[in-house]
């Protein structure tokens, strides 16, 4: 059961880390000679979803509430799991037994640990989910915080077209 869940937690990891960098992405036309390229996160007043905006590198990024604490990150639908670095799992409240790395998984960046949490709520706009599973990786391997599946699973739907990443609440 463990090795199980072990591989999968893995898969996940290599996934999130890998895939982004696999798959071909529409990208936005680039800015023009002394233009700035930005992220734009919109909300729509009637609170039903929240609309976040493919970056330049066709990525959609934006600036979530985990467990109340505003925190930049990357939605991942290739990753398994909302997963974040150690540092930002502690600056969230999470440390001493709540933190057991005890699961060992694969990442780009070789084996690390990881220790799996729990959520409180991630938030962002108008859009909020409670109780959502998270993985932590020890050490540095994790350069941005993932939003994975298990954040967009427990979304009514989602959607993505022309540059544009719909949360539906």
């Amino acid at each position: 059961m463990i090795g199980r869940a072990l591989l999968i937690w893995s898969s996940a990891i290599i996934c999130a880390i890998n895939v982004p960098r696999l798959v071909d992405v529409h990208v936005p036309a680039a800015p023009r000679d002394g233009e700035k390229a930005e992220v734009i996160d919109t909300s729509v007043a009637d609170g039903r979803y929240y609309v976040l905006r493919a970056n330049e590198a066709g990525h959609f990024e934006g600036r979530f509430r985990f467990n109340g604490k505003p925190l930049q990150a990357m939605v991942d639908t290739g990753a398994t799991f909302v997963t974040m670095s150690e540092a930002d799992a502690r600056s969230l409240g999470y440390g001493g037994n709540e933190l057991r790395f005890r699961y060992e998984v694969m990442t780009a960046n070789g084996k690390v640990k990881a220790a799996r949490v729990v959520l409180k709520s991630i938030e962002i706009g108008t859009v909020q989910v409670r109780n959502v599973d998270a993985m932590v990786i020890r050490g540095k391997a994790l350069r941005q915080l993932l939003v994975g599946m298990s954040f967009m699973r427990k979304l009514s739907s989602y959607s993505a077209e022309h540059g544009e990443l719909k949360l539906f609440n």
